[in-house]
């Protein structure tokens, strides 16, 4: 669980790093939250299409956890373990919040995983090609960034539709791209 903690903490902390301006002070509302971030940020988006989001749109006031459940009712607050646990614990069973963990854990390797390699073709190019025939790599490599982020949201709101459709299969797309702009600096480079 803690894992999942520290997800949703590095996505808060992104979050704040996208919106320089400094979080206001006070204690905060799930209207208030949105209002600032934005109905279609990643985060409020991520958190709509979870079964929690659905839940709160549809059903009595209290039902599902909004933002402050989780991440207190101060601004950009990382989640907290202990209040974590026990938000979850109220609707869910510990072995139910075991599996979640470890299902996300794994969805996060994967997401890391091809990041890694990723970065190895982009490093292999960085040390072998002037920066100014790099820009397509560089481009997908941010790319790719945002929807690993994608999936530690997705996976920090159990949010299965964003962490796929805005996830893997487009940082999947990325990858898949960057070994293309690779494939091309190699061919360019082997002409006479």
């Amino acid at each position: 669980m803690r894992w999942l903690l520290l997800l949703l903490g590095i996505a808060a902390a992104q979050a704040a790093q996208t919106n320089p301006a400094k979080a206001p002070a006070g204690r905060f509302k799930d209207t208030e939250c949105i209002a600032c971030h934005g109905p279609d940020s990643p985060e409020v988006q991520g958190w709509r299409l979870s079964k929690h989001g659905v839940l709160v749109r549809i059903s009595s006031p209290g039902r599902a956890p909004g933002c402050v459940d989780c991440h207190g009712a101060e601004a950009h607050r990382s989640a907290n373990p202990e209040a974590m646990r026990e938000v979850c614990g109220k609707c869910h069973s510990p072995r139910y919040l075991d599996t979640l963990a470890a299902n996300g854990q794994r969805m996060v390797a994967v997401g890391e995983m091809k990041q890694r390699e990723a970065l190895a073709l982009l490093t292999q190019a960085r040390r072998r090609f002037p920066a100014d025939r790099l820009q397509a790599m560089e481009d997908h490599y941010r790319h790719l960034q945002t929807h690993l982020r994608n999936i530690r949201m997705g996976v920090g709101h159990q949010s299965p539709d964003h962490q796929w459709w805005h996830g893997h299969p487009a940082l999947d797309g990325d990858l898949l791209r960057i070994k293309g702009a690779w494939d091309d600096l190699m061919r360019a480079a082997i002409k006479p």
